[in-house]
């Protein structure tokens, strides 16, 4: 019994040398260990990191680095330097229709253009702009202001924290207008052997649907089949019904809660454009969305 308890305190000795040893190589060498979201090393102090702050939901984004600006011109180091920044902008603003982003450049006294009437940092903030929207982010989700600081450029001529963002909420009277176009929808998809021709706004539209139904879930997804006159009467009925339920089909793949849409015909009952032109019947079949 005793050497059983000199060898079991024996391996509990080695163990914790071991645990400590790996806890120290890993964070000194390796800086594997204590990392929060996007991957942020807890020894790295605060003041490096690059912070975006969401006050709406109280959440902070931390990112390893920031955006360098430098004294002989307006341009600003990509976005594309900064790990998972673009990526992390992009999931917000494409999933919350409620969101928008603020980007604030920096500037001295003496970087301002009085023959231009602006600023380097106007200019940084335009720059980063652009350069978001070339990769995919929506223009008018994206707000730029200027801010003049103290700060200093080092020996290259360069300063590491040239640039702030922040998330912030829409004005109420544009998430209105957004709302209202979500709930009272009229799509054009063309459908071959009864499925559907995806198209980019048949995908938008889906995207801003589930966020809605998420934000109102008590109201009800309603979808109407419409069609030309070419054909039967009743043969057009059953086509507009096929449709609805094949964008029915499409939305819940999508994660739109089936309990929360219902599919009705109107086949050619109701024209909203001239039955005679194939431009007026191309107007005339479409799908219906209404959400009450």
């Amino acid at each position: 019994m005793l050497n059983y308890l000199k060898a079991f305190s024996f391996f509990l000795l080695w163990a914790t040398i071991a645990l400590i040893s790996h806890y120290y190589i890993s964070n000194k060498y390796f800086n594997t260990c204590n990392l929060e979201e996007n991957v942020i090393n807890e020894n790295i102090s605060e003041e490096k990191l690059f912070i975006i702050n969401d006050s709406s939901i109280n959440k902070v984004y931390k990112f390893t680095k920031g955006f360098s600006i430098y004294n002989t011109n307006s341009n600003v180091s990509s976005i594309l330097l900064i790990p998972s920044l673009k990526d992390t902008i992009s999931h917000i603003l494409s999933n919350d229709y409620t969101k928008e982003i603020y980007i604030t450049g920096k500037y001295l006294k003496t970087e301002i253009e009085t023959s231009q009437n602006t600023n380097k940092g106007l200019q940084r903030a335009t720059f980063i702009k652009n350069e978001l929207i070339s990769n995919g982010i929506d223009s008018n989700k994206i707000k730029i202001f200027d801010l003049i600081s103290n700060y200093s450029y080092n020996k290259e001529g360069i300063y590491n924290d040239g640039i702030e963002m922040k998330l912030g909420l829409i004005k109420p009277t544009i998430i209105d207008s957004i709302e209202f176009d979500i709930a009272n929808k009229i799509l054009y998809v063309e459908f071959k052997n009864d499925s559907i021709l995806l198209n980019n706004n048949l995908k938008k539209y889906t995207t801003l649907l589930k966020q809605y139904i998420g934000k109102h879930p008590a109201k009800k997804v309603f979808i109407t089949g419409h069609t030309d006159n070419l054909g039967y009467y009743d043969k057009n009925l059953i086509t507009g019904l096929n449709n609805a339920n094949n964008i029915k089909d499409y939305f819940i793949k999508k994660g739109v809660d089936i309990t929360k849409i219902e599919t009705f015909s109107k086949g050619e009952s109701e024209p909203i454009a001239e039955k005679t032109t194939e431009k007026g019947r191309a107007k005339n079949r479409r799908i219906e969305i209404t959400i009450k």
